[in-house]
């Protein structure tokens, strides 16, 4: 008899344990995308220079991409609202809606303009300022019940600011218990450096080493140029990071991709 009460204890305890762990929703996996589009212009403002059918074969492009990468979270930096010189294609509708159903946008300045773009629905959303036109999207996913929060990041090169904004941006970051920080960080090797000595976890400059996200420069002799990253909370791991070219920017700024792994 107590043999069989043994066994049954026993089962139960294995019963409740598998519930717990199935029933946490953890971990949870992601695919993120961050990319600096530059106006769909190679960094200059006026939108893709091409007319007509060569502008609307861009979107075409543009349009495809977006969705062979499948992110379910896109991060976007220097947006335009219209794709093309002439005005007549609207980008959200056409590169994100198709894919997108909750699209998030801060202020439209004339050179920075930042958005998420995602199927979860995001709370809380605000915006935080650096300097100038700098600032970041943020908004909170709920994932096991607790905010998950996620930033749309640009940070500004100029010299006078630079600094100033990345203490800025580490003194936000230290609010979250879980955090995903995506964008231009226009960031020399020693910031993510810097982030990693505080404990966050980064894509490129992280366990898969560097990935250059601003090739125009490399090609010039600059260093320095791995400046588009994610960054995220010590109990946020990252994986499968690449920054692909793409044939659409890529003189200006490529993309960063990885899946993020959310397990506490």
């Amino acid at each position: 008899m107590r043999s069989i009460l043994k066994i049954v204890l026993l089962c139960v305890c294995t019963v409740v344990t598998y519930a717990q762990k199935t029933n946490s929703g953890l971990p949870v996996k992601l695919k993120f995308l961050t990319y600096n589009v530059g106006h769909f212009n190679q960094g200059k403002l006026g939108g893709f220079q091409g007319e007509g059918e060569i502008a609307t074969a861009q979107m075409k492009a543009w349009r495809k991409w977006i969705g062979d990468m499948g992110a379910d979270i896109m991060i976007v930096n220097e947006w335009n609202e219209k794709f093309d010189k002439d005005g007549k294609i609207d980008a959200t509708e056409e590169l994100l809606k198709p894919y997108y159903n909750n699209i998030y946008f801060g202020v439209k300045n004339e050179w920075i303009f930042n958005g998420i773009a995602t199927n979860y629905k995001l709370e809380n959303i605000r915006q935080v300022d650096w300097f100038g036109q700098y600032y970041a999207v943020v908004g909170d996913i709920m994932i096991n019940n607790k905010p998950v929060t996620i930033l749309s990041t640009h940070i500004p090169w100029q010299v006078e600011w630079h600094e100033k904004a990345v203490d800025k941006l580490i003194a936000e970051l230290s609010k979250y218990e879980r955090f995903i920080c995506l964008g231009d960080f226009n960031a020399k090797n020693s910031t993510f450096e810097r982030l990693k000595l505080l404990g966050y976890n980064v894509a490129s400059g992280g366990a898969q080493g560097w990935f250059t996200t601003a090739p125009g420069g490399k090609m010039n002799g600059k260093i320095d140029v791995n400046i588009d990253n994610i960054v995220t909370s010590r109990n946020i791991k990252i994986m499968k990071v690449e920054a692909p070219n793409t044939g659409l920017n890529d003189l200006d700024h490529l993309p960063v991709l990885a899946e993020i792994i959310i397990s506490e």
